[in-house]
């Protein structure tokens, strides 16, 4: 009986830590994916204020 108590405890203890790990790549992924996009806006923006700022002087000289 004890022993099987053992085998259980260590069989849910590795799907705990299975589980846990396979959610730590999940949220680590879909964080990177999020810094990636908010990295492509940025520059977007950036790129688009420049062109803008550009087309303004263009238009002064």
């Amino acid at each position: 009986m004890m022993q099987n108590a053992r085998a259980l405890d260590e069989r849910l203890r590795k799907i705990i830590r299975e589980v846990s790990d396979s959610t730590g790549q999940e949220i680590k992924r879909d964080l990177t994916e999020e810094l990636a996009r908010v990295i492509h806006e940025n520059r977007m923006r950036q790129t688009r204020d420049f062109l803008e700022s550009f087309k303004q002087a263009l238009k002064k000289i």
